[in-house]
This record gives C-alpha cells, structure tokens and sequence, in this order.
C-alpha cells in the first residue's frame, strides 16, 4: 500500500512540472474579436490574446484572418 501511494505521489509531482502540451494551444485555434472587442476589453486581456495567438502562429502555424 505505502509502494502506490509513493508511486502516485511521484506521479503526480511530475504532472505539475510539465510544460502545456503542444496540443492544447493548437485545437483552441486563434482568439478574433468582433469589430467592438477591442474597445471592451483591457489592456491585459489583449496582451494575452496577442501573446495566445502569436504562440498558436510559431506551435500550431495558425495564419492571421485575411
């Protein structure tokens, strides 16, 4: 009993070390605001969505909306 626990412990350990899978970025797909996003939302919601869709282009090779 004492062996699993250790076991899933170290198991688990691991998992908050890990990096985000490379898939999980890339089946979210790119964040397009409407034509009035960009006047609701604060000045670090769109630095994430920038940093977000700028990832997705360079790990998944989404392209910008055309």
């Amino acid at each position: 009993m004492r062996t699993i626990i250790v076991l899933s412990a170290l198991l688990l350990a691991g998992c908050a070390t890990t990096p985000i899978p490379i898939g999980l970025p890339c089946s979210v797909g790119p964040i397009i605001g409407d034509k009035g996003a960009s006047t609701r939302w604060t000045r670090a919601e769109k630095e994430q969505i920038v940093t977000l869709n700028r990832t997705g282009e360079v790990l998944c090779r989404w392209k910008p909306p055309a």
